[in-house]
């Protein structure tokens, strides 16, 4: 059975990297539907959460900032993480904020340690368009990291946008619908962009428990094209498990 995850989590990573939308899951029994409504989240959301230390061990670096007139490094405000327990990978979510005065391509960069700081397994990811001041949250797995101990998190300034890059700010709220394996989204996305966003577009999740604490995160992608300064209403399926102890969702919609 333990391989029968395994192989769920691997297949639902593969789906993801071919844009497929559908839920990747083998297990739509596991896990209760939550009915607490999610916090909502923004893209442009400037408001710090006052929520207690993590649950979870934490190592946070950040990397040197540029000049006031390129991005800063984000600074990392909230992480954490729940190692699946019929399984051997790991759900993890992150809230950063962009303490400069532009707006950035930032680069977020994970990576699970061992009990003796041993790198485990290392995952980068992009947030696009995080607006001076914004907050932004990026979730994903680490599938090779049963022995973790501790999440290092590195921020990197990444780049400012391009001529050739649409001015978007992407704002969401979102509702969960359930956990485990067989888990949705209830998303409304609103994108101030003077042209069509394609679908798919890049959606992070990240999980909060009853007490808001953050339990882990995920990805996802949109299913239907955003209209220029317009709004989309959809159930989108998340990118593998989400812990049975999420009971709230608040997500970034990374658009490109």
């Amino acid at each position: 059975m333990q391989s029968r995850r395994r192989f769920s989590a691997a297949a639902a990573i593969f789906c993801a990297a071919v844009l497929v939308s559908a839920a990747c899951s083998n297990d739509s029994t596991r896990g209760q539907a939550v009915a607490a409504d999610a916090a909502s989240t923004s893209t442009t959301k400037t408001t710090a959460r006052d929520v207690s230390a993590p649950s979870r061990p934490s190592t946070t670096t950040r990397a040197p900032g540029v000049s006031n007139s390129g991005p800063t490094a984000p600074e990392v405000v909230e992480q954490g993480w729940s190692l699946v327990a019929d399984g051997d990978f790991v759900t993890y979510g992150i809230r950063v904020h962009n303490p400069g005065s532009a707006v950035a391509f930032s680069e977020v960069t994970v990576t699970a340690l061992d009990a003796s700081g041993t790198p485990l397994e290392t995952k980068q990811e992009t947030v696009a368009f995080l607006a001076a001041g914004a907050d932004a949250y990026v979730g994903g797995m680490l599938i090779d990291s049963s022995a973790i101990a501790d999440l290092k998190v590195t921020t990197d300034p990444g780049r400012s946008p391009s001529r050739s890059d649409p001015q978007v700010t992407v704002t969401a709220e979102a509702k969960l619908l359930g956990t485990g394996y067989d888990t949705r989204v209830a998303l409304t996305a609103q994108s101030d962009s003077a042209t069509t966003l394609k679908s798919p577009q890049r959606i992070f999740y990240v999980f909060r428990d009853a007490g808001g604490e953050i339990v882990g995160g995920m990805f996802g992608f949109t299913q239907s094209a955003i209209p220029p300064n317009g709004t989309i209403n959809e159930a989108t399926p998340v990118t593998g498990f989400a812990p049975a102890t999420a009971a709230s969702v608040e997500v970034t919609v990374s658009a490109f």
